[in-house]
């Protein structure tokens, strides 16, 4: 990894880095392979950005100007203008036509390079580590495994905290390796605390079962035993009752449990890595539990946009191995608008589940027959109706294919026709005779000669 930054620096932007004891930056999320010597950048009071190499920002697309657009400190806000570039500077989505004002996560889009303006980058700039225990993103998954390690080294329980789908599980699956020494690796147990019906349902899963306590119940030990000298992961710890949750508290304090209907107490060496989406902690745990943990935050999607599109490649890539399709194949037909597409949306409300489902999707399209590029394109043109991306697209397209499409008329309807008016047949017949076309415009000029 290799970070640039900037050179000239305002007393005014200095007084605010100074202020802030940030930086903020541009993090690259998409860009192709041999484009961009850094895929982030710190931006220390102007940043210029081209294909010119005096640029601080240099990235050899032929598609971009060569000194395209600037971000500048304007007192305390950060502006972006374009500098009269040839193919224009887009901002979440829209076309820059004037000193626009940057908010944290704002997506930029040049050519073939989609990047995202991050308002302080100083976390970012670690370098990654050797090993990533499987969690994607280049940019904060450094941040996010730093505190696991941190965390790991602590004699306090953990706690891993988080929206919905932002791979808390993932990362108490890294926590758990990190705590174990290499020469003697920990054993894990998982536990989700929302399918408990009762609390004493929950108290006898944890904790066992004392002989005859339960009729026709053997005595049984409870995960806490079961994990003795290992690490025991509770996922959704907010939906345990809170005596449960007030009885682990003898666990984290004592190192002992006891089976329910016993009175003797057992020794346990366990390590507790708890997990919760619950916004307000304070509100969904036990206070004195939530106050005897060590808390680790792992942020949404929406604050780590950048990372949007490795996640999704890592994900795409593992549904394409379970359905026998390699990855190679299909992720270099993928390109800016895919990605950008995916970081306008941000997965407010779909998270990783929502990437999962949109690779799985494209993966399973795919092994059905589809051709790659278009089983994405179409999947891709679902998901994403109403993206600007989609729509500009659309214009791109017709702006460039209208006049080879309107001089070809007769000979598109008359396959058309021919073929029982069937658009995939027409769209096979057409190129069989050389004219290079796709079913979707097909479709959109013979609804616009009215034939369809």
């Amino acid at each position: 990894m290799k970070t640039i930054t900037t050179t000239h620096i305002s007393e005014t932007s200095k007084n605010a880095l100074i202020m802030n004891k940030s930086s903020a930056g541009v993090l690259i999320a998409s860009t192709p392979s041999g484009f961009c010597t850094t895929d982030r950048c710190v931006i220390a009071g102007k940043l210029t950005v081209g294909r010119n190499p005096g640029c601080q920002l240099c990235i050899r697309d032929k598609r971009i100007s060569s000194r395209h657009f600037t971000i500048a400190l304007d007192g305390s806000v950060y502006r972006i203008a374009d500098l009269k570039s040839t193919n224009g500077t887009f901002l979440n989505g829209h076309q820059v036509d004037r000193r626009v004002p940057l908010d944290d996560q704002a997506i930029i889009r040049i050519g073939q390079t989609v990047m995202v303006f991050h308002s302080n980058v100083t976390p970012l700039l670690k370098t990654p580590p050797v090993e990533n225990f499987g969690m994607a993103g280049q940019f904060h998954s450094s941040q996010i495994l730093a505190e696991l390690r941190e965390a790991s080294l602590s004699s306090r329980h953990v706690l891993v905290a988080g929206p919905s789908g932002t791979g808390k599980e993932l990362a108490a699956t890294a926590l758990a390796s990190l705590m174990s020494p290499a020469e003697n690796p920990l054993s894990l147990l998982a536990f989700n605390a929302a399918r408990v019906a009762s609390t004493e349902e929950a108290v006898a899963t944890l904790f066992g079962v004392a002989p005859r306590y339960f009729s026709n119940v053997d005595a049984r030990p409870g995960l806490i035993e079961q994990s003795k000298g290992g690490v025991l992961f509770i996922d959704e710890v907010h939906n345990l009752p809170e005596r449960s949750q007030r009885s682990l508290l003898r666990v984290i304090e004592e190192n002992k449990t006891a089976r329910l209907g016993e009175t003797k107490t057992r020794p346990t060496d366990v390590r507790l890595i708890l997990a919760s989406n619950v916004e307000d902690q304070t509100k969904g745990l036990a206070h004195d539990l939530f106050a005897r943990l060590r808390l680790v935050e792992i942020p949404p999607l929406t604050s780590r946009i950048a990372d949007i599109p490795d996640i999704f490649n890592a994900l795409l890539s593992n549904a394409l191995q379970r359905c026998s399709v390699s990855p190679d194949e299909v992720l270099p037909l993928l390109n800016a608008d895919h990605y950008e597409a995916l970081c306008l949306d941000g997965f407010t409300k779909r998270n990783v589940r929502g990437l999962a489902d949109l690779s799985d999707r494209i993966a399973t399209r795919i092994r059905a027959g589809a051709e790659p590029d278009r089983a994405a394109t179409e999947i891709f043109q679902q998901f994403f109706a109403d993206s600007p991306v989609n729509r500009r697209s659309v214009m791109d397209d017709e702006s460039s294919t209208a006049s080879r499409y309107e001089s070809n008329k007769d000979l598109i309807i008359n396959a058309y026709r021919q073929h029982n008016e069937n658009i995939s047949a027409t769209e096979r017949h057409l190129k069989t005779l050389g004219f290079k076309c796709s079913r979707r415009w097909i479709a959109i000029f013979l609804e616009k000669w009215k034939v369809r």
